[in-house]
């Protein structure tokens, strides 16, 4: 499926994330969703807009826990998404 989402609505999503979230220069963003779903537009465009360093997990890397566990430690990730079940 796919959709057609104009710049307009992802720069307010993008936007009111920060915002809600507090996002800063200070923190450390871990990238791992595929960029075929919408959840990976946040993970990159929400650091990049709040200053925050982005980390990019290898391909693939969203379906290893062990792996998400170690990049999270070793790189300082303050913030993430993830989905109940890999919780």
């Amino acid at each position: 499926k796919g959709v057609a989402v104009s710049h307009g609505s992802v720069v307010n999503q993008v936007s009111w994330l920060v915002a809600e979230y507090g996002l800063s220069p200070e923190d450390v963003v871990l990238q791992k969703t595929p960029f075929t779903f919408d959840v990976s537009v946040w993970e990159l465009f929400g650091g990049l807009a709040a200053g925050a360093r982005v980390v990019i997990a290898s391909t693939d890397g969203h379906r290893d826990p062990a792996y998400l566990a170690r990049v999270i430690h070793r790189e300082r990730i303050t913030a993430t998404s993830f989905v109940p079940s890999m919780l």
